[in-house]
């Protein structure tokens, strides 16, 4: 069993690049393209990424958690990979049909065929997206070692190839093809490692069933986390959809460093589950709603405080639009950094997705009714406004179902209560500390500012988690020196 540790180290590695690398691309890209160019790359990939997302079923899931019961069973994962991918194949050459169909149809899609055909790779290639297979057998050195080449192409490609708002198109080439050569890459690796799918219909039928449950609650998560981005594109405009994917894109941007733990965590729990380790499993959990609240709460409460100075010196004035939804959006960092391990680790991983796809549909009703009310009127505030509200919901009835159908408890809530006091500290912060006519410096400031006050003060309240990380620290360095 590959050390969780390192595992954690890799997927941290691999987060800590998807925050620095948009942050390297989104100031040149939102200057290049502008708001409008912005929002039409944005809801052409969400067009697509819903396709794909119903061509791919809830494999991406269900994959994680039966590869890793089979990583030790060659012949087992073979035959298992073998059914997803036939699965996926069949269902991806009718989506493809529909999709092509759509934009033959759908005037606002005809008009710019050619972006939503490109866009469209990622639903023509659905079959060959397997980062669940690697997930399951804790290939996460793998992942981190490919997504890292990917991403450092792709940003030498847009800087030499894209110049100005003309080469929207170039753009979306360079992020189809960095797709396509993570997926031939992934599937390569698999061959040469003597895992060699086959197309079959034969076992397909025992898989339907957790399928189609996973399926509707990833339908039903699409419309609080895709739909947003389509309504907004068809009620209202391109420059709107800009200004929501934008200040999502950068919300969850640091929810990816969030949820790190989390992610290498879900193969490790269902072992424990499946081999009756409940006490390590439980332990596993706690461990995983501690890191979040350390993590969470003070990235959450301190963008919201950064807000109104970041987005104009990121984006530029452009973007302003763009404050408000960011603003409101950041909370997604502790409902969905909750969530995550309620639903998709503990719930998902006890077999419980009938209860996982009830909570998800709470959020979904919610959503999609906020957004009739609010973004006809209030556009991508109005969107923002209907995601956290989702997700609250979705996060309390995760709650709801975890402890009233598994023996997992949240034992770690007094280093939940020190982690919230401590990020709750950055509020008196930004009203002593004096504003600065240069944005750069006063965000440095602010955030080291920050990062001082909440350390001590995590150590000083004795978070346990914080003094972990602390005397891990201080053992390296004495093995150092």
């Amino acid at each position: 069993m590959k050390s969780i540790k390192l595992n954690f180290v890799y997927n941290v590695l691999l987060n800590v690049s998807s925050v620095i690398f948009p942050l390297i691309t989104a100031p040149y890209v939102a200057r290049v393209l502008e708001p409008d160019g912005v929002g039409l790359f944005n809801f052409a990939g969400t067009y697509a990424g819903y396709f794909a997302l119903v061509a791919l079923l809830g494999i991406p899931t269900y994959g994680v958690r039966e590869v890793s019961k089979l990583s030790e069973n060659k012949q087992g994962l073979a035959k298992f990979v073998s059914e997803m991918m036939s699965i996926a194949l069949i269902t991806t050459i009718v989506i493809t049909a529909i999709y092509i169909l759509s934009i033959a149809i759908v005037g606002q899609l005809n008009e710019n065929y050619v972006i939503f055909l490109l866009a469209g790779f990622v639903v023509y290639l659905a079959p060959f997206k397997i980062n669940w297979y690697y997930q399951g057998i804790e290939e996460f050195g793998f992942i981190t070692f490919r997504t890292l080449i990917i991403r450092v192409l792709g940003i030498i490609c847009l800087f030499l190839f894209v110049h100005e708002k003309d080469d929207l198109i170039i753009y979306l080439i360079i992020n189809v093809s960095s797709s396509v050569i993570a997926d031939v890459w992934n599937f390569t690796k698999m061959w040469r490692a003597g895992v060699h799918p086959f197309f079959t219909v034969k076992g397909l039928k025992k898989h339907l069933k957790p399928l189609w449950i996973l399926f509707a609650s990833s339908i039903a998560i699409s419309i609080y986390t895709v739909l947003d981005t389509l309504m907004l594109g068809f009620i209202k405009d391109y420059t709107e959809v800009g200004y929501y994917n934008n200040a999502l894109h950068l919300s969850r941007m640091l929810l990816i460093v969030v949820t790190s733990l989390s992610v290498v965590s879900v193969p490790r729990f269902s072992s424990y589950i499946n081999k009756g380790m409940l006490k390590e499993a439980n332990g596993l959990a706690n461990k995983s709603f501690s890191f979040v609240g350390l993590l969470a709460f003070p990235i959450s409460i301190g963008l919201i405080c950064i807000t109104p100075t970041f987005v104009p010196w990121f984006f530029g004035k452009e973007f302003y639009g763009a404050i408000v939804p960011l603003e409101i959006l950041s909370v997604l960092n502790v409902t969905i950094g909750f969530s995550n391990i309620l639903g998709v680790q503990i719930l998902v991983g006890l077999n419980k997705e009938k209860s996982y796809l009830r909570c998800i549909l709470i959020g979904t009703i919610s959503n999609f009714v906020l957004n009739c009310i609010f973004i006809p009127s209030i556009g991508a505030i109005g969107a923002s406004i209907a995601s956290v509200t989702a997700e609250f919901f979705v996060t309390f009835s995760m709650f709801f179902f975890v402890y009233k159908e598994t023996p997992v408890r949240v034992e770690v809530w007094t280093d939940l209560t020190k982690s919230l006091f401590g990020a709750l500290l950055f509020i008196p912060l930004k009203l002593i500390l004096p504003v600065l006519d240069n944005s750069f410096f006063y965000l440095v400031l602010f955030v080291l500012s920050s990062v001082i006050i909440y350390s001590v003060t995590q150590l000083v309240l004795r978070n346990s988690l914080a003094l972990n990380l602390w005397d891990a620290a201080k053992n390296k360095l004495v093995k150092i020196y």
